[in-house]
This record gives C-alpha cells, structure tokens and sequence, in this order.
C-alpha cells in the first residue's frame, strides 16, 4: 500500500524545494497530497490538478492574525482524517506549529517538520521572541523528524535547543534542471529583453530578485549603487520583485536621484514577474545581487549560477557550503556597504571575470542538487517513519 503524505506549506511555486518533493517521488510508492494557505503562486502556479495531485486549500485571511492558524489547524486535522493521511510534512514556522497542533491529537500520524528560515525569529525582541522560541521548541518536540537544507541550520538548531531529542536530517534542495526556469537564453532572447528597457549592450545591469524587506539587504544594495553609478554611469539596477519595503525603497532611490530620467532611469523597479519572465530578466542582466542577512538557501544562487550569471552574495546558510569566494562568486559580508560596492565595481569593470566566475559551481551544483538524487533521501525518511 502506498504511504499516503500531505505537504502543508503557505505557497507552493511550480519547480521551487517543495515541488521537487511532491511531483517526483515514486506514484507507486507514495500518494502525494498538498496543502496551502493561499492557492495563487506568485511566480508560477504548480497546477496539480492537471499532474492529479490533490491540492487543498486552508485558506487563512491574515497572516499575522493568529487565529486563523487555530482555524487552519482545524481544518488540516479533519483533512488528514478525510483522507486517511500517514505522514505530514510542513514546511516553514508556522506551518510548522498548525502542523504539530494537528500531530498532538492524531498521534498515528508521522510528521516531518522543515525548516528553511534561519535567523528571524532569533533577531526578535523581548517577549515575542521568547514565546515564538518557546512554540518552536513545543512543535519540534511533536515531529518525528527536523529537516533542515544545510549544516548551518542545523547548528543553529542544537544551539538554540541544546536538549532536543528530535533526530535532524540534513538534506539539501533538490532542483529539476530540464524544468524551463534554467533553460538559458537565446541571444535574441537576450536583446529583446534589454530592448524592452532601453538597455544597449554595452550598459551593465545589476539585478536584484526577492521579496522587500529590510533583512534581503536590498537598502545597502541601493546605497551601494549610487557610489558605483557616481563612478560609472554605464551602470543600471534592476529590482525584480515587491514586499513591504517596495515604497520606502522607491523613496530611496529617489531621494539619490536614480529614478530620473525617467525614459532610462539608473534604478528601475519592475514588480513581481511570472517565471518565464523571471528567466528572461536573469538571463539579460550581467550580475545578480543578492546581499541578503539570512536566508536558508537562497534559490536566486541557483539560478544565477545556472544561467551563468556572476553572483555577489552574503554567507548566509547555503552559501558557506556551496560556494567560494572569487572563483564560484563574490561573497561579502552581511551589511557592509563599503565591501558590496567594491565587489559590484571589480564585477562591473571587469568583463573577463564576469563571464568566468561561478562556471565550477555551476557544474558542481547540477550534479549534486538534483531531485533524483536529493528526493531519495526523502524516500527513505518517509519509508523508515511509516514502518510498522
């Protein structure tokens, strides 16, 4: 009989960590369900009607409204019971706890617990980081198992929960390289692109992709490259994508007046854009930025890198494993300006090095991330937890 598992996650995109998972292992083996708080991807819809995998909506109006996750909760444990699920897998911290909730009162069920954020809730204040400190623990303490993607997080697990008896699994994203996200450009595709925003060839353009807010770093970025615009006005900045932060980083940049002219602006904000856009703009800039304080594995280094794009970044979780500095990317440190506006200007004004950096772990990265290497891993867990 099939081992019957339930992904719960707020979002799942087409081809993202999650949907490696869920589309992937064995049908044979594994009925494969998903959960999310919203059903609208923001990149890119995993449509899972059409591959007959059972998406469920547990809809939460307000993120930060705490009661709708007990209303979430509710609705997961009568779904789990509906559809006689063995295994819950949540991912991400509150997720997580709704999960756990439901694990406290379904003992029977298996569940695995991911976590891929880092430091957020470390960085917190007074009594609120100490409840949410306390809740993590309480729902790690319910899972069979804590998946983390890297040794990083690992590590930062047993020393903000020295006494956890919790078994930790380091497994690693596992990416789809046919899927059309890495497919790289045309040269066509390439001048169109650059066309459409009134960039020649001989411009340089710096792009940004991720949500705003302050811990991506992007206030540092923008600073950063209003020195190195001063010095090289060939240069453009691209922010692909929106969040809380999109206004105040609008009046930043105009406030260093790199919104005018407004027919070919030094910055330019282009919004959330669908995957296959994402991939033209990936591909039609000359460096990624991506100077982020914390992140678990920052999938704008994998598509960078797949695209052959130079990368500069921070060491956050992900990259201290994977990368190196100068010869797979270029990494700074977390909130240094000064050292993020050296590295963008070596980048900028030097085109043999752009074209070099980060071809190695490009190939070290395809062969060791993919899903069906990574997603056995999960095979295994799920079989070992489900065992009579």
């Amino acid at each position: 009989m099939a081992i019957r598992v339930l992904h719960l996650a707020g979002v799942i995109n087409r081809y993202d960590f999650i949907d490696t998972v869920v589309r992937h292992v064995p049908r044979d083996r594994f009925a494969v369900e998903v959960a999310t708080f919203v059903k609208e991807a923001n990149i890119e819809d995993p449509a899972y009607a059409e591959a007959g995998v059972p998406h469920h909506l547990l809809s939460v109006p307000a993120l930060n409204a705490y009661p709708s996750y007990l209303r979430a909760a509710w609705k997961l444990h009568r779904l789990v019971r509906r559809r006689q699920i063995h295994l819950l897998h949540t991912h991400h911290y509150y997720e997580g706890l709704v999960g756990a909730l439901v694990r406290r009162v379904n003992p029977q069920l298996r569940l695995v617990l991911h976590r891929h954020y880092t430091y957020d809730v470390l960085h917190l204040q007074g009594l609120k980081r100490k409840v949410l400190l306390k809740a993590e623990r309480w729902s790690y303490r319910q899972a069979d198992a804590l998946v983390v993607p890297t040794r990083t997080i690992a590590e930062i697990v047993r020393q903000t929960h020295p006494t956890l008896p919790t078994p930790i699994h380091e497994i690693p994203y596992g990416f789809d390289w046919e899927a059309p996200r890495y497919r790289p450009l045309t040269p066509e595709e390439r001048q169109a692109t650059r066309q459409r925003y009134g960039t020649g060839e001989k411009t340089v353009v710096i792009a940004n992709f991720g949500s705003h807010r302050r811990q991506k770093g992007q206030f540092e970025l923008l600073q950063a490259f209003s020195q190195v615009f001063a010095q090289h006005p060939h240069a453009r900045l691209w922010f692909v994508g929106e969040g809380p932060e999109t206004p105040a980083l609008r009046d930043k940049a105009r406030q260093l007046g790199l919104t005018e002219p407004e027919a070919d602006p030094p910055c330019r904000f282009l919004g959330w854009q669908k995957a296959d856009q994402v991939r033209l703009l990936m591909g039609s800039c000359d460096i990624v930025a991506h100077p982020t304080h914390s992140e678990a594995f920052p999938q704008v280094m994998v598509e960078a890198l797949m695209h052959q794009r130079p990368l500069v970044i921070t060491p956050v979780s992900g990259v201290k494993e994977w990368l190196h500095h100068s010869t797979d990317a270029w990494i700074v440190p977390i909130q240094d300006e000064a050292a993020l506006q050296e590295a963008l200007t070596v980048l900028l004004t030097q085109e043999g090095l752009r074209q070099e950096i980060g071809r190695q772990a490009a190939a070290r990265l395809r062969s060791q991330l993919a899903y069906t290497s990574i997603n056995a891993h999960y095979e295994t867990l799920y079989q070992r937890l489900c065992s009579p």
